[in-house]
């Protein structure tokens, strides 16, 4: 028998992930210790192997994988799929979310994303509909179409949804160790958010210090915590400057750390990379994963 944190690291899916499938699909059914905690099977586990590997090797949706699961005579005794669990719309789902999001309704909203992580995998959640209507709310405040109080209520919401993600997905102690900031002056942390999920999918201990963070004192962090890898967002290039300089003050001490910088505040051509420093213009979190963390 396994526990729900044990599964989740043999076939790498989020605890999260694992309960919205089961809930939403049943397409499980574990033991329930005295305790209450979850207990499966290896039969379980072998299901949700198999639809790990469907949604991110065959970028099936969860729907359609249960769907397929549902119709081999070894899997008879899973219950099926209703027609509207399986015909769900990627649009309604983030056009309701939004609404909820403006009329500030947490409970509602909470189950909305609860259903969207069952029907599709966590990523393509993270970029197709909380990026997105992180996005869309923060040009509706912009243009005077939603209040300071929404746009507040939406970030925080969606940011502590990231952040769960954070605190859930397992990590390989061979692998270096990351600090993730945003400099002072800096609140925008979305994009620093997403590449921090990303890096810690990959099994990088991630060090997430989030928006607004001085630059006093994180040497000492660097060292104690024996931090390899430094990524930094930034929106606006003013920052740059003052950036760099910590920078090398930093590789002054030690040459051995590598930095990444991305952000809408790096420009193509403004930026030289170096063996110390790479910047990120253009999202291409693999190969800058490939180059600077192995």
């Amino acid at each position: 028998m396994y526990s729900i944190k044990k599964v989740s690291e043999l076939i790498d899916v989020p605890t999260v992930t694992i309960r919205a499938w089961e809930n939403r699909f049943h397409v499980v059914s574990p033991m329930r210790t005295e305790g209450g905690h979850r207990m499966y099977s290896k039969k379980d586990l072998e299901t949700l192997k198999w639809l790990k590997e469907q949604t991110t090797n065959n970028r099936m949706k969860i729907s359609e994988a249960v769907q397929l699961l549902n119709q081999s005579p070894d899997n008879s005794s899973i219950e099926p799929l209703s027609n509207s669990k399986s015909h769900e719309d990627i649009n309604d789902i983030k056009e309701k979310l939004y609404q909820t999001l403006i009329n500030m309704n947490a409970q509602e909203a909470n189950s909305i994303v609860e259903l969207a992580f069952s029907l599709f995998n966590y990523e393509y959640v993270f970029h197709h509909v909380l990026a997105e209507i992180l996005y869309r709310i923060g040009d509706e405040w912009e243009k005077g179409k939603a209040t300071v109080a929404q746009e507040h209520f939406a970030s925080q919401f969606i940011i502590n949804r990231f952040a769960q993600f954070l605190r859930i997905l397992p990590v390989n102690n061979a692998l270096p160790k990351v600090l993730a900031f945003c400099p002072e002056g800096e609140n925008h942390h979305i994009g620093l958010m997403m590449f921090s999920i990303f890096l810690q999918k990959k099994g990088n201990e991630v060090i997430y210090l989030g928006p607004n963070t001085p630059f006093d004192g994180l040497l000492d962090l660097i060292q104690h915590k024996k931090l390899s890898v430094i990524t930094i967002s930034i929106t606006n290039s003013s920052h740059l400057v003052r950036l760099e300089k910590w920078i090398q003050s930093c590789i002054k001490i030690n040459s051995n750390l590598k930095f990444v910088i991305g952000g809408k505040g790096v420009r193509r051509g403004h930026c030289t990379n170096t063996s110390s420093i790479t910047y990120i213009t253009d999202s291409d979190w693999e190969s800058v994963y490939e180059s600077k963390f192995y």
